[in-house]
């Protein structure tokens, strides 16, 4: 990716508040597969001094709609319809990086896996996904 279109990208993530609010930054993007960090804030700690499973499943649903996007016609777009976690590891003070990737990108449906990882490279959580196709409205392609 271009140093340009990783701006634009980032651009776009940053235009949700939710993703502002958690402080996403794209890592990498190509075609069906994006990698987004979440810089660990003391804010994401539950009760018990690790970083709270709703953050973690926050950022993996965040990477994987976008990888899903990278697949999509321009005027398409994608919405979550399902989503598992498996929580593999607890995280206590670490940065964590979301890896999407496509598996599958069909008509109606794209299915995608996501490894959430420590910076240092340990495996903390898995997810996989399958993400609705949306077509562009009328007024859209007017």
């Amino acid at each position: 990716m271009t140093h340009e279109e990783h701006e634009r990208f980032q651009r776009l993530i940053t235009e949700s508040p939710f993703a502002v609010l958690l402080g996403f930054e794209v890592v990498e993007k190509t075609a069906g597969r994006v990698s987004l960090r979440l810089p660990f804030q003391e804010q994401f700690l539950q009760a018990l001094g690790r970083v709270h499973g709703g953050a973690i499943f926050a950022l993996a649903d965040h990477a994987s709609g976008w990888a899903a996007v990278t697949t999509l016609p321009i005027g398409y777009r994608c919405a979550t319809l399902e989503m598992k976690i498996n929580y593999i590891s607890g995280v206590q003070d670490e940065d964590l990086i979301a890896t999407a990737e496509v598996v599958h990108s069909g008509r109606t449906s794209i299915v995608i896996e996501s490894d959430i990882k420590t910076d240092a490279g340990r495996l903390v959580a898995k997810t996989l996904a399958t993400f609705a196709v949306l077509q562009p409205s009328t007024k859209e392609t007017s």
